[in-house]
C-alpha cells in the first residue's frame, strides 16, 4: 500500500544535475549539440510520467514547454527557439 506523501519540501528535494554530470559521455565532441546531463533529465522526467518506450521518451520531449527545456538545461539555438533532443 503505498503511503501519501503530502506536499514537496524544497529542502528535501535532490538535484540530479550534479551527479548525471559525473557521467562519462561516450560521444565524440563533433556534431554533439545536447548535453548529456540534458539528454538524461529528459529521459528520467519521462521516464517518471510513464514513458515505456523511446518512441514515448520522444513524445514527451516534444510535447515539452520551453520552461520545461530551459530548466532541463537545454540550450538555446541560435535563432532563439529550444527544441527538445
Amino acid at each position: 500500500m503505498l503511503e501519501k506523501l503530502g506536499p514537496l519540501d524544497a529542502d528535501r528535494i535532490a538535484d540530479l544535475g550534479p551527479y548525471l554530470e559525473s557521467v562519462p559521455d561516450p560521444r565524440s565532441r563533433r556534431g554533439r549539440w545536447y548535453s548529456l546531463t540534458a539528454i538524461l533529465l529528459m529521459c528520467a522526467c519521462a521516464a517518471v510520467c510513464g514513458a515505456k518506450s523511446i518512441d514515448e521518451l520522444a513524445e514527451f520531449g516534444e510535447r515539452a514547454t520551453n520552461s520545461l527545456l530551459a530548466s532541463l538545461g537545454v540550450r538555446r539555438h541560435l535563432l532563439g527557439w529550444r527544441r527538445s533532443p
